[in-house]
């Protein structure tokens, strides 16, 4: 397993990523791996978990239905898209968004328009908020 060098004085309470090197795909510039394990929202109160009741406490995602809206959002400056399957996608599924095919930074964003909307970029590793779903 890998983790980055600093990355627990850098992340805190957002714990570091873990990478299994042989998961990932060959040529993968380990400098390029995401550090924190935890997305920066997953400490706070947000669109996207709107039944949050308490700040500072990891929240599980909550479904959105996402008939007649937009399946992609930049809530708090952070990436977020709907994804899976047509009809996970009509139940509200989601993922943040992540650079390198999902293993990179969290993407930042200053509008919707900003972030993409291909499943490939939903968030992969060992957190909580990685992947599709709700």
């Amino acid at each position: 397993m890998y983790s980055a060098p600093n990355a627990a004085a850098e992340c805190g309470a957002l714990g570091v990523a873990e990478w299994d090197l042989d998961a990932l795909p060959a040529g993968t510039d380990v400098s390029e791996l995401r550090k924190c394990k935890e997305h920066p929202l997953s400490l706070k109160i947000h669109s996207r978990n709107p039944d949050a009741t308490k700040v500072n406490v990891l929240q599980k995602r909550k479904c959105t239905s996402s008939i007649g809206k937009p399946r992609v959002g930049c809530d708090k400056h952070w990436c977020w898209q709907n994804c899976g399957s047509a009809k996970e996608v009509e139940w509200g599924a989601w993922c943040w968004s992540a650079h390198k095919e999902g293993t990179g930074a969290w993407m930042a964003c200053n509008s919707a328009s900003d972030c993409p909307g291909e499943d490939k970029y939903c968030a992969k590793g060992d957190c909580k908020q990685c992947g599709c779903g709700c």
